[in-house]
Order: structure tokens, then C-alpha cells, then sequence
């Protein structure tokens, strides 16, 4: 029915209101995935958080683990399952336990027969010795001489020579933003959890695994995005091998790709190869 002649006219602007709500939420959302975590300190040199991964994550729990570490106080460590007894894959739990780890979480990715793709070194053996031509980025530790500290290295800007290598542990994968801040992976729409390893612009190594599912190229936006002071990451492997243990006497965590877990009914994938994480 119109209004009589002379009668005042009331509109609610529907259409503006919902718009206007939509963008609060998003900006409420992108806030607080974007708060500072708060780190509890669980030995010397180490530390965890959590952040949130607002907006960005597409299925399951947007809690992101976080594992920051001083490379001059902690020890960290390539493993294969090759150089085990069984001679294959253990479960993230097991790991830990017969590495006596305060922390351990999935390497980077492998072939169907659980060797390597990629330059693997543990202990200063050579595991694998095939480096992969597309694949830019190595997490190194345990130099032969110098002070003993972790990096993430950009192989673009310092290749790896495979006859004299500096480090006793490297594992190679690929860059997931540089110094820069450019993203050097392409968009895409798969999803699925992530394990990322960075450095701050403190030298520190910053690992990060998803709770829930992500896009590769979504999940390091947030990550050179979020307030960490990341100067640039590596991604390792991702899906059901994204894994994070960490246990101390008065602390345990664990993730197990759980979204993809839970709609499977399964737990966390036996791991070809880990890096472990220990207290000097």
C-alpha cells in the first residue's frame, strides 16, 4: 500500500546495513587474526603461540601453531626413516619419543617409495643427494665451522654445492615469500593444511603449522602479513603430513592435520622424514 498524500515516508536501507555489517565483521576478523600471539616461553631459546588465520582459512580450525626458536640455543636435527631400524615411516609421536625431542614436525615432501625429493642431510650424511631444479629453499643447521645456527635459505640467492656443503643438516623444499615479500608460489584453489618455516628479522626460525586447510598462496600472505617480523619462509610438506609434536614437562601440543583426520576418522600419517628440535 502507498502512503497517503502529505504522510511521512520511512525507508530502512536493507541492502546498506548488511554491507555495512559484513564489512565490520571482515575487519573484525582480519584484526583479530592479525593480534600480536603471545609467546610462552617453554626452555631457553623456545617458545610457543598461536595465531589466528582470519580470513583466510578454508576448512576446519584457523589456529595456527607457531614454534619460535633461537638457532644459537636450540639444536635442531634432520631425520630419515632410512636411517632407522625399521626403514619406514614412524608417526610424529613415535619420533619424538625415540628422539627425545621437545619438538618435532614433518620435513618437506617425498617420492611413493618415502625417499627424499630434494637434498636431505642428517647428521652430515647424505640421505639424499639429488637436489630438485624447482625447488628453492633449504632449512640448514649445524654449520662444519662457525657458529652453530639455523637458516632458511633462499637457493636463488645462495645455492647449495652439493661436494662441499657448509651444513650438517639440510633439507630442502621450496621458497614460500623472499626478503622481499614476494610470494613465489602460483594461486590456486587446493586446500589443505601447511607447514611453513621462516625467519624473523631477528634471525630467529619461526615454524608455523595450520590447524585447518588453506591455499598455499593464502596461507603465506598471512604469513608475510602477520605481525611476526618474518623476513622470508620455506613451506615443507602439506595435507595430512602437516605435523607439529611439541612436549616439555608442563607443556604438550599436538597437530595432526585434524580437519582432514576428522573426516576420514583417522589420526595423524606415519612421517618419512621430520625435523627434530632440542634444548642445549
Amino acid at each position: 500500500m502507498s502512503p497517503a498524500p502529505g504522510a511521512a515516508s520511512t525507508r530502512i536501507p536493507v541492502g546498506r546495513i548488511a554491507l555495512l555489517l559484513s564489512l565490520v565483521v571482515a575487519a573484525w576478523a582480519i584484526a583479530r587474526g592479525s593480534s600480536a600471539p603471545r609467546w610462552r616461553p617453554l626452555g631457553p631459546g623456545l617458545e610457543f603461540a598461536t595465531l589466528r588465520g582470519d580470513p583466510y582459512c578454508r576448512r576446519g580450525s584457523a589456529e595456527i601453531a607457531l614454534l619460535r626458536l633461537d638457532p644459537g640455543r636450540v639444536h635442531l636435527r634432520v631425520y630419515h626413516c632410512s636411517r632407522q631400524p625399521e626403514k619406514s615411516p614412524l608417526a610424529a609421536l613415535e619420533w619424538q619419543r625415540r628422539l627425545q625431542a621437545v619438538a618435532v614436525f614433518n620435513a618437506g615432501q617425498y617420492y611413493p617409495d618415502f625417499s627424499y625429493m630434494g637434498l636431505l642431510v642428517s647428521g652430515g650424511d647424505m640421505v639424499s643427494n639429488r637436489p630438485h631444479p624447482d625447488f628453492q629453499a633449504a632449512l640448514v643447521a649445524a654449520p662444519v665451522s662457525g657458529p652453530s645456527r639455523a637458516r632458511v635459505l633462499d637457493l636463488d640467492q645462495t645455492p647449495l654445492q652439493r661436494g662441499a656443503l657448509p651444513w650438517r643438516e639440510v633439507a630442502q623444499s621450496f621458497m614460500l615469500f623472499d626478503h622481499g615479500g614476494k610470494l613465489r608460489v602460483r594461486k590456486s584453489e587446493q586446500v589443505a593444511n601447511r607447514t611453513a618455516v621462516a625467519e624473523d628479522s631477528r634471525g630467529r626460525i619461526v615454524v608455523a603449522t595450520t590447524e585447518g586447510g588453506y591455499t598455499l598462496w593464502e596461507f603465506g600472505r598471512l604469513l608475510a602479513r602477520a605481525p611476526l617480523s618474518l623476513s622470508h619462509a620455506m613451506s615443507m610438506d602439506g595435507g595430512r603430513e602437516a605435523e607439529l609434536c611439541v612436549r616439555t614437562p608442563d607443556f604438550h601440543y599436538a597437530s595432526f592435520a585434524r580437519w582432514e583426520a576428522a573426516e576420514r576418522g583417522e589420526g595423524g600419517v606415519p612421517l618419512p622424514a621430520v625435523i627434530a628440535v632440542s634444548l642445549r
